[in-house]
C-alpha cells in the first residue's frame, strides 16, 4: 500500500501504517502539481489531503486510489464530481477538534473583551497601562448577546461555552430545524443585535464573502467579529477598513481568505485585532484524535470495507 500525503506542513507522514510506503507533495503558488508529483500519485492507493487541491488533474493522474482523506472538516478543496465520475471515495472528519476551535473561539472573544494583547505588548515594553486599558475599555463576556453563524458540531460546541459565561445566544443556521436551548433569529438581526459574531459555517457558493461591508455596516461599533471557520466568509480589506474606520471595534481572527497572510496586508496593522495562524483546531490532542481516525480510515480501505464519516460515496456504474 502507498499514501500519498498533500501537506504544506508535513510532519503526520511517519505515522503511516508499518510495511506501507509514503510520499509527501505540495501544490505549487498557482495551485497545480508538477510532473513529478503526478508520477508520484500514479501508484498511489490513497491521498490523505490537508488543504491542498485535489483536481481533475491530480484525479486523472491517480490510477488505483483506494480513497482520498481529509484532515479536517472542510472539503472545498476537493473535487468531488472529479472524485465520483472515477468512483473514488472521499472521507473527512467531522467532530474531531470541534471542542478544540470552540475553545480557541472562546479564548479570541475574551482575549480581545479584556483587551489582554495591548496589555501584554505594553507592559513588556515596560509600561503599567491600566489607565490607558481601562480607558479603551475592558468588558464582560457576561450579558453580551453573542451571534453564532452556523451550528453545527462546532458553532453548537461554541454556544454551549458561551452560555456558561450567562450570555445570550443567538444563532442562524437554514439546515437546524430548531434547538430548544438557543433562539433561532435570520442573520441579519444577529448582525444587529450581536456584541460578538462568530463564524462556523463551511466554505460554500452560497456562504463566501457572506460577511462583507454592507453586513459589517450593520453591526454594532462596539461589536466584535471571530472567524474560526474559513477565511473567504470575509471581506478582509472591508472588515480591515471598517475596524480603522470604528465601524465595529475589533476581530479575531484564524483563517484568512489568502494564507499565509501576506506580510504588507492591512489587517496586520489594525488595532484591537487577534490574528492567529490557522491553529485554532491543532491542539496536540487534537492532532492525535485526527491521525487515529485517519489510519483507522485507511486501514478499513485496505481491508475492502466502506470508511468512516464519508463525504461522498463511490460512483455506481
Amino acid at each position: 500500500m502507498k499514501v500519498v500525503y498533500l501537506l504544506q506542513n508535513p510532519g503526520i507522514e511517519h505515522r503511516t501504517p508499518a510495511g506501507w510506503r509514503h510520499a509527501v507533495i505540495c501544490a505549487g503558488p498557482d495551485d497545480s502539481y508538477s510532473k513529478a508529483d503526478l508520477r508520484e500519485v500514479e501508484d498511489a492507493d490513497f491521498l490523505v489531503v490537508g488543504l491542498e487541491p485535489v483536481d481533475e488533474r491530480l484525479l486523472g493522474a491517480a490510477k488505483q486510489l483506494r480513497l482520498v482523506q481529509r484532515l479536517g472538516r472542510g472539503y472545498s478543496n476537493i473535487d468531488l464530481d472529479a472524485a465520483a465520475r472515477r468512483g473514488i471515495p472521499v472521507a473527512g472528519m467531522p467532530d474531531f477538534n470541534a471542542a478544540t476551535v470552540a475553545e480557541h473561539t472562546l479564548m479570541l472573544t475574551l482575549a480581545l473583551l479584556r483587551r489582554v494583547f495591548e496589555s501584554t505588548l505594553l507592559m513588556k515594553a515596560g509600561h503599567w497601562p491600566v489607565r490607558d486599558v481601562v480607558g479603551q475599555g475592558v468588558f464582560d463576556l457576561t450579558g453580551k448577546t453573542v451571534g453564532v453563524v452556523g451550528l453545527g458540531a462546532i458553532g453548537h460546541a461554541v454556544a454551549t461555552r458561551i452560555s456558561a459565561f450567562d450570555a445570550r445566544v443567538l444563532y442562524t443556521d437554514p439546515a437546524i430545524d430548531g434547538i430548544v436551548e438557543f433562539e433561532s433569529a435570520p442573520l441579519e438581526r444577529l448582525l444587529r443585535e450581536a456584541d460578538v459574531l462568530t463564524l462556523h459555517v463551511p466554505l460554500t457558493a452560497e456562504t463566501r464573502g457572506m460577511i462583507g461591508g454592507e453586513q459589517l455596516g450593520s453591526m454594532k461599533t462596539t461589536a466584535l467579529l471571530i472567524n474560526t471557520a474559513r477565511g473567504a466568509l470575509v471581506d478582509d480589506l472591508a472588515l480591515a477598513e471598517a475596524i480603522e474606520a470604528g465601524r465595529i471595534a475589533g476581530a479575531g481572527l484564524d483563517v484568512f481568505a489568502d494564507e499565509p497572510l501576506g506580510p504588507g496586508h492591512p489587517l496586520r496593522r489594525c488595532r484591537n485585532v487577534l490574528l492567529t495562524p490557522h491553529t485554532a483546531g491543532q491542539t496536540r490532542e487534537a492532532m492525535e484524535r485526527m491521525v487515529s481516525m485517519m489510519i483507522e480510515n485507511l486501514e478499513r480501505a485496505a481491508a475492502g470495507e466502506p470508511p468512516l464519516h464519508p463525504i461522498q460515496a463511490p460512483a455506481v456504474s
